[in-house]
């Protein structure tokens, strides 16, 4: 559980020099994070990816979900990342680096806190289980304009620290961290991709509201020609199919080969939130059968986004 401390913040982290601390951010509008954060709230533990363009939150399931959510840098006010700091402290890791080669520094952290921390003075009832509506999109005459939050870590063996501030109130959260425990890797990458298509996030939160819920699975598939994009799914009271046309309801599409997969509908049902935050869904799926989506979701910055990766339901042994 954090330590709070609503006296006095002078010896955290979030108020010493950039200089001599590894990350420390100031959010003037926390909506976004917590936004992003709860779309990909279904584990208490999200892992942490950081380095000088942003934080990238990462949470698994059974080694056949991954979500992840893209924080960039200019959600921020103020962003600062010691990069030889960083470099310092992961000296012998062999996962220090992220694609493009910037040093990356990863913490584990419990997701249920720090989302508890960032809506402290909103009430217990403010995480993913109990946000309402209103209370993340909020109107001109509510708070969540009011809340600044200043965000530091100094490294692996030190806490994760955050300084709420609104209204002249001032609360100190600390978080313990946790050593960052190999990720599953779907390798969604090793396989072409053969199918790819993007579609307004309205028409997918309609297609999601009509599933099935008793069915166990739900089908994805695409097609060169006409049903050009359909989802599908068989529970107790029948079957249910939704089919979209190229020209009609896609932005754009692609697809080079045929066929359809079926994926886990409970784990296909855990990107609702991302759904229904965003304005438009790219889709693709590999040659193995792997789907990504990647939701859109619109901020005061620009647009941010969430992946999420499922693994179907059986992976051809050829491929």
């Amino acid at each position: 559980m954090p330590i709070i401390n609503k006296f006095s913040a002078d010896t955290t982290a979030a108020n010493v020099d950039p200089a001599s601390v590894l990350f420390k951010v100031r959010a003037t509008n926390i909506r976004p994070l917590v936004n992003m954060l709860r779309s990909i709230f279904f584990r208490n533990r999200v892992s942490c990816a950081i380095n000088s363009g942003g934080i990238v939150f990462t949470v698994e399931e059974a080694s056949s979900t991954v979500a992840q959510a893209y924080v960039r840098t200019d959600l921020f006010a103020t962003f600062s990342y010691n990069v030889q700091l960083a470099h310092e402290q992961n000296r012998g890791q062999t996962d220090s680096q992220n694609e493009e080669g910037e040093e990356t520094v990863h913490v584990v952290l419990p997701l249920d806190v720090l989302l508890d921390c960032l809506m402290l003075f909103y009430g217990p009832a403010s995480t993913a289980a109990g946000v309402t509506t209103g209370a993340l999109t909020g109107s001109s005459g509510d708070l969540r304009g009011a809340t600044t939050a200043h965000i530091a870590f100094n490294g692996l063996g030190t806490d994760f620290e955050l300084m709420l501030e609104e209204r002249g109130i001032i609360s100190v959260c600390r978080m313990a961290t946790f050593e960052p425990e190999p990720t599953t890797d779907l390798d969604f990458a090793s396989s072409p991709v053969t199918q790819q298509l993007i579609i307004r996030s309205e028409w997918l939160r309609d297609a999601f509201n009509e599933l099935d819920p008793t069915s166990e699975t739900v089908g994805i598939s695409m097609s060169p020609s006409r049903p050009y994009f359909r989802i599908s799914t068989t529970g107790d009271t029948g079957s249910t199919e939704m089919t979209y046309s190229k020209d009609e309801h896609l932005d754009s599409f692609f697809c080079s080969e045929e066929h359809e997969n079926w994926y886990k509908l409970a784990q296909i049902q855990r990107c609702k939130h991302a759904l229904s935050l965003s304005d438009k869904t790219k889709i693709r799926v590999n040659q193995r059968g792997f789907v990504s989506f990647q939701f859109m979701i619109p901020t005061d910055a620009d647009v941010s986004f969430v992946n999420f990766l499922f693994a179907p339901q059986s992976v051809p042994d050829e491929l």
